[in-house]
């Protein structure tokens, strides 16, 4: 479930909880398609997501998909167990950015702001 979301630097982190599955999805479809009009860099934080689904999978890729035209990108970070397995599974990982920890996306962020 939704846990909150925050801006950091100009990213936008979606903290998420419990299960991100159809359930969630269906009670987070009007922010999820409010999301996809942000002009920002999103990171679904999902260190505390012990299971996601095909649905969950899906509202990834869907922002993935608006915003990387737009020149922004989705990441994900603190993927662990049945998550990690599924972007696996699915190659995600090789389109979508990983990360460890949100600590460990404000590193390497910062060194490519640094470098730009």
């Amino acid at each position: 479930m939704l846990n909150r979301t925050y801006m950091m630097n100009d990213d936008f982190i979606i903290d998420l909880h419990g299960s991100f599955d159809a359930d969630t999805v269906s009670i987070m479809k009007d922010d999820i398609e409010n999301y996809s009009i942000l002009n920002n860099h999103i990171i679904f934080d999902l260190e505390d997501v012990n299971f996601i689904d095909s649905s969950g999978i899906g509202a990834i890729v869907f922002l993935y998909k608006r915003l990387i035209i737009k020149g922004y990108t989705v990441s994900v970070s603190g993927l662990t167990q049945q998550p990690l397995e599924l972007f696996h599974l699915l190659r995600l990982d090789k389109t979508i950015n990983c990360y460890t920890n949100i600590d460990n996306y404000r590193s390497v962020s910062n060194k490519i702001k640094l470098a730009s």
